[in-house]
C-alpha cells in the first residue's frame, strides 16, 4: 500500500513568526484528521526541505504532496525550491530521494483561491470606521516575476466586484504602483481613512521594517493618523493571513484533491 505524506513548504525568516504560524496550520491540519504531515523550509528556518525529504524517506513516505505556504509563485517557488523538490510548480513526478523513487506533486500557492478574498473583505468589515471616505490598499512584496503582481490585482479586483468601494493596490519593491504612490493617490481622491491589507503571511522584515513608514505609521503602531491638507488622516494597519482558520480549509481542499 501507498504510504502518502504531506509537506508544507515555506520560505523560513530570521523571524520566528513564519514558521510558527505554519506550525499552526500544521496543527490544524492534523486535527482535521490528516496524517504524515512535515514542514520544509527554503531556507533559515529548520527543517530545511532537503532534510524533511530525506526524514520522509526514512518515514518510508511513497508519495508526498508538497503544497506551497506562499501567496504567490515567485523566484523561491519557481526556481529554489521546485530545484529542491525536483520538480516545476503543478507537476507531478518520480523524483530520486537517497536512492528511493518517490512520486512528488508539488501544488500551486493559495493566493488564486477565491475564499482569500473573502477572508480580506471580512477583515475590513471589522476595519471599516464607516466615517468618511475609506479607502482600501491590498499590497504585495512584489517580484522580479510576473506572479506577485498577478495575483494582488486578482485579489483587489475582487474586492471590488464584492461591492467595496475605493479599492487601490501597491507593492514594497520591484512592481508598480509603489505602496507610497498608492497612498498620494488615495489621498488625491479624498480619502480620509485608509486600510492597509497586507497580502503577506507572516510579519517579516518588510511588514515590521519597511511598510509602516510608507503608510504613515509609526514603527509598532497598527493605527494612527496624520495630516493632509487640513485633513486628519486615519490609517490602520491590518494583521497578516497566513494564521486565519479558513486558510487551513485551503490547504485541506489542496492536499484531498491528490487523495
Amino acid at each position: 500500500m501507498t504510504k502518502k505524506g504531506i509537506m508544507i513548504v515555506g520560505h523560513g525568516s530570521r523571524y520566528e513568526y513564519n514558521k510558527k504560524i505554519m506550525e499552526i496550520q500544521v496543527q490544524r491540519l492534523k486535527d482535521m484528521g490528516f496524517e504524515n504531515i512535515y514542514m520544509g523550509f527554503d531556507e533559515t528556518s529548520p527543517p530545511l526541505i532537503e532534510d524533511s525529504l530525506i526524514e520522509m524517506v526514512k518515514d518510508e513516505i511513497d508519495e508526498i504532496i508538497a503544497v506551497p505556504f506562499f501567496v504567490a509563485s515567485g523566484i523561491h517557488v519557481t526556481q529554489k525550491i521546485s530545484g529542491k523538490l525536483g520538480l516545476k510548480v503543478g507537476e507531478t513526478k518520480e523524483v530520486m530521494v537517497r536512492g528511493k523513487k518517490i512520486l512528488i506533486h508539488y501544488d500551486n500557492p493559495f493566493g488564486e483561491d477565491p475564499l482569500l478574498a473573502k477572508i480580506l473583505s471580512e477583515k475590513l468589515f471589522f476595519m471599516d470606521s464607516r466615517k468618511g471616505i475609506t479607502g482600501v490598499i491590498v499590497m504585495g512584496h512584489g517580484s522580479r516575476l510576473p506572479y506577485n503582481e498577478e495575483i494582488i490585482t486578482l485579489n483587489a479586483k475582487r474586492l471590488s466586484e464584492m461591492g467595496i468601494k475605493h479599492v487601490y493596490h501597491g507593492f514594497n519593491e520591484f512592481n508598480s504602483p509603489t505602496i507610497e504612490d498608492t497612498i498620494e493617490r488615495m489621498l488625491a481622491a479624498g480619502v480620509t481613512e485608509i486600510i492597509a491589507m497586507p497580502l503577506f503571511i507572516s510579519a517579516g522584515d518588510h511588514l515590521k521594517n519597511d511598510i509602516p513608514e510608507k503608510i504613515r505609521l509609526k514603527d509598532g503602531i497598527f493605527e494612527g493618523t496624520f495630516d493632509h491638507n487640513g485633513k486628519t488622516i486615519t490609517v490602520k494597519y491590518a494583521t497578516p493571513i497566513g494564521e486565519d482558520p479558513r486558510l487551513t480549509e485551503v490547504f485541506a481542499a489542496k492536499v484531498k484533491s491528490f487523495l
